[in-house]
């Protein structure tokens, strides 16, 4: 990211009290820190990251306790990574599994892809930043 651009934004006055609701209870300290958390979200999800783009992200699983999910060798993935794996009964029969992955767009994509589409599984990839994102973060 570079340096801090200043630029007007219209919005219909219902849109921006929704904001700085939004913002209130996001603990954001005013309207453009609010945007910026919103734009940031929207351009780290899984539609507008390259292939190519270093990520973070959580795949989560929700399945019957006792089912036996794949398993998905990280080895055909080149640059993935497990950074995390935590598993906890939510209910007496059910179990839910987060797992922080990094790697590229492309391998975290493709490996969620075998977990999440597993018969019995709910499932969801999250991709939580990109290496931009953490760059900026380090400033």
């Amino acid at each position: 990211m570079g340096s801090t651009t200043r630029f007007g934004v219209s919005m219909d006055s219902d849109l921006v009290e929704l904001l700085d609701r939004f913002a209130l209870a996001e603990g954001h300290a005013n309207r453009s820190e609010a945007l910026r958390s919103l734009v940031r979200g929207e351009l780290t999800s899984d539609s507008t990251v390259d292939d190519s783009a270093a990520v973070v992200g959580i795949v989560t699983l929700i399945y019957k306790s006792g089912k036996r999910l794949p398993n998905v060798a990280v080895a055909h993935y080149p640059s993935l990574r497990i950074s995390a794996n935590l598993q906890l009964h939510v209910e007496q029969q059910s179990c839910i599994k987060l797992l922080v992955v990094q790697g590229s767009a492309r391998d975290v994509r493709a490996w969620a892809a075998r977990l999440t589409g597993v018969a019995g599984v709910i499932g969801r990839l999250t991709i939580c930043a990109t290496s931009e994102i953490l760059q900026e973060l380090r400033r």
